[in-house]
């Protein structure tokens, strides 16, 4: 098997996991992320933009939204990756 076969079926795995576990994460994120606090925005927002942009979004600084984007992280709720030369923050659910 190529890499990227190997990429595509583990990510045709993790579809299956995330739609047979829906309810479970939905309760799980509830449970990590109040209802319209600033975590919560920042997470909707983590849909592949940088820190940056996403500061910019919430009108707050680039060191306040990065410790966000931290925590987050912490909490297994987002990942940050390096796409053509940017760090960008994708939703990991």
């Amino acid at each position: 098997m190529t890499e990227d076969e190997i990429r595509t079926l583990l990510e045709d795995i993790k579809g299956l996991l995330l739609i047979a576990n829906q309810d479970k994460i939905d309760e799980m994120k509830k449970k990590l992320l109040k209802a319209e606090s600033i975590e919560s925005q920042v997470y909707e927002l983590c849909d592949g933009e940088t820190t940056q942009a996403i500061a910019g979004r919430i009108q707050k600084s680039q060191e306040y939204t990065g410790a966000v984007i931290s925590t987050l992280r912490r909490k297994g709720l987002v990942r940050t990756v390096d796409r053509n030369g940017n760090k960008i923050h994708e939703q990991r659910f």
